[in-house]
């Protein structure tokens, strides 16, 4: 079968935004790509509407000219389906109307060569039924983008019945490849996203139809309530009204009554008009009745969906917090409400339309919460792999992180099968350091002894990776900073690629690496490496992490998980390496003070270490250095025994900060 490395040739029919779009994300990520119309017109569009989007990319800095050139290099456009016979994978994009789409696959099938990819884009169609139209059926499945396709990072992955699930995991490893986040969704209507966003629009109008609120009143209290930027009749004019209708009715066909459009949303559509938010309104405006029902319309129906095992609560989550850029998924935001008013406003709308309760909702025990897996393990021939699953937070560390790393650890330590465990992440990053929304939260509350407790609770889980007997390897694809890299550094080995990006921030943000990071790089690569690392922050490559010693060897990025279980353990690096440029740092304690660097050989870092919270770095130093004449049971402890002090800090404040506003922070050396 081919496998997710060898699609190298991308096949697009329909030229349309959609399309269009998606030829645009494949052509960023160096691949080579066939798009196909019924016309010529249709492509000059097509090309148009790649370069315009290009184009902003280039204003905002995020590509630069030439890239552009190189991209539309690696495009063809032509109206000759027979071109299609190059592409290992083809995307249908033209528009919903299923007789189209099945004459389509009818045309193409005898064209493609026997082992590629056959792949609709659609949201309101079987997969199963669309599938009737092909003889080799193994190969179809559908991939259901969300607006725009080349930036929104989500696509479902839907099999059909007769999808070879082997095929289902070599589309979802080609997707993380390409950096897209993949989640598998059964093919039911609504797959797995329009099933609870769609009714949460719906029961939107109906309330407002039922003169419980206007729809600026619904709107400012579904984006406060769901903390989003848009509420539901907001975004039913961004994407057109008549598309809410159009979900809808495809929902009712399958779901029943509660599906169906509201009167309301009807005769909007027929008026031909975004919704009026300045037209004259007569009902009241109910909080409490908007609150729970738009609950009920999206938890509960994302209950029910997950009930039937549509997906998974994770997938859900992921899929509303990068499809929809909602800042919870509906099990998140249920556990932060109460899984039990969730449950109290589901059984009131649900009673009123004759809907059976969701059995998960059923199944919470009063006080207890929705599972939700933010670090996943699974078995794979001998091989353990343990990956990060918050691919839109970067997998950043918080308590739920750890404790569930802790205890998916355990399970593939004692698990017999298991001789070796990989550590990986989702997304553009394997960690990228701990929440710093947690700590400042508690500094708020001057709580700083659950700062501490949930770094002493990261120190007994690293140290139990770190004596285990099965080796761990950490696969560095991507962003590695802070904790990520202090937890890499108790890996057994590290793998890095091309995407390998490592440092520690600490010190630029106030604080100090505090999980390991001033004494685990001081034994790993020596005292210079260390100071240098942690004090000025740099951002290294594979290549320079190799040479310092941080990563054992640099590996191409691989295109599955079984490609990582057949690579050998790595040759470890011997010895403490030392780059020339960073010598001088062996004696280095902290000084911002441009003759002092420029005496100990350390003048081209002045730049850089005077943007560093002076505290910190010299707190930092201070622990590199004490720890290397210690155990490192007791060097962890010196970092321990410091925390409380350096989260008191002013300048711990101000650096913290500084992340979440996203401007250079000020520090007073306090």
């Amino acid at each position: 079968m081919l496998m997710s490395k060898d699609i190298r040739k991308v096949g697009v029919i329909g030229a349309g935004n959609m399309g269009a779009a998606i030829a645009q994300h494949f052509l960023m990520k160096g691949l080579q790509v066939c798009l196909i119309d019924v016309n010529d017109a249709g492509l000059a569009k097509g090309r148009e509407r790649i370069a315009t989007s290009l184009d902003e990319a280039i204003q905002r800095k995020i590509m630069k000219p030439d890239e552009k050139d190189q991209l539309f290099a690696r495009l063809r456009t032509t109206t000759d389906f027979k071109s299609l016979a190059e592409c290992q994978f083809v995307i249908e994009a033209v528009f919903e109307n299923f007789q189209v789409k099945v004459d389509l696959f009818r045309k193409i099938e005898p064209l493609v060569a026997a082992d590629c990819v056959l792949a609709t884009n659609t949201s309101s169609y079987s997969v199963t039924d669309l599938a009737e139209a092909l003889k080799k059926r193994d190969r179809f499945v559908g991939v259901h983008y969300f607006y725009h396709a080349a930036k929104n990072k989500l696509v479902e992955v839907i099999p059909g019945e007769e999808t070879d699930l082997r095929l289902v995991e070599v589309v979802r490893d080609f997707y993380n490849f390409v950096d897209k986040i993949p989640i598998v969704v059964k093919d039911a209507a609504g797959f797995a996203v329009n099933r609870f966003f769609v009714p949460w629009l719906n029961e939107a109008v109906r309330l407002h139809e039922e003169g419980l609120g206007s729809p600026s009143f619904i709107d400012e209290t579904a984006e406060r309530v769901f903390k989003i930027g848009m509420g539901p009749f907001k975004l039913m004019n961004a994407t057109g009204v008549p598309v809410a209708q159009h979900a809808c009715e495809g929902l009712a066909e399958k779901f029943g009554a509660f599906y169906a459009p509201a009167e309301r949303l009807k005769a909007q559509v027929a008026t031909r008009q975004d919704w009026d938010f300045a037209a004259p309104y007569s009902g009241k405006n109910d909080e409490k009745a908007v609150t729970e029902r738009l609950w009920a319309a999206s938890l509960g129906v994302a209950a029910q969906m997950v009930s039937e095992e549509v997906t998974t609560t994770s997938e859900t989550d992921l899929g509303a917090r990068i499809g929809l850029r909602w800042f919870q998924g509906p099990f998140e935001m249920m556990n932060t409400i109460g899984v039990e008013k969730v449950r109290l406003a589901t059984e009131s709308l649900f009673k009123k339309w004759k809907l059976a309760m969701p059995a998960l909702l059923n199944e919470i025990p009063k006080g207890g919460k929705v599972e939700i897996d933010f670090v996943k393990s699974w078995v794979q021939g001998s091989t353990g792999f343990l990956q990060f699953y918050r691919p839109d937070s970067m997998n950043a560390l918080n308590e739920e992180v750890v404790e569930q790393l802790s205890n998916q650890w355990d399970r593939l330590e004692s698990d017999p099968r298991v001789s070796r465990v990989i550590l990986l992440g989702a997304g553009k990053a394997f960690v990228a350091g701990a929440d710093i929304k947690f700590f400042i939260d508690n500094m708020d509350k001057k709580d700083l002894e659950r700062i501490y407790q949930f770094t002493a609770f990261g120190h007994q889980v690293l140290e139990k990776i770190e004596s285990s007997r099965k080796p761990s390897i950490a696969y560095l694809d991507g962003l590695t900073l802070g904790g990520g890299l202090e937890l890499a550094l108790a890996c057994h080995y590290r793998l890095g690629t091309s995407r390998s990006l490592l440092a520690f921030p600490e010190t630029g943000i106030g604080i100090y690496p505090g999980l390991g990071g001033t004494q685990r790089t001081t034994r790993l690569i020596g005292k210079a490496g260390a100071k240098y690392a942690v004090a000025t922050g740099k951002m290294m490559k594979a290549e320079e992490a190799l040479a310092l010693g941080l990563i054992d060897e640099i590996v191409e990025r691989v295109g599955s998980f079984a490609d990582l279980e057949k690579r050998p353990l790595p040759q470890r690096q011997k010895g403490k390496i030392e780059v020339a440029e960073i010598r001088g740092f062996a004696n280095y304690h902290g000084s911002q003070d441009a003759t002092e660097l420029n005496q100990m050989g350390l003048g081209s870092f002045e730049k850089i270490l005077k943007t560093k919270a002076p505290v910190a770095l010299q707190k930092a130093m201070e622990l590199i250095e004490q720890g290397d004449k210690v155990t490192l049971s007791e060097g962890l402890g010196l970092e321990l025994k410091g925390l409380k002090a350096i989260f008191a800090t002013h300048d711990a404040r101000a650096g913290l900060e500084s992340v979440i506003q996203r401007q250079r922070p000020v520090y007073k050396g306090m």
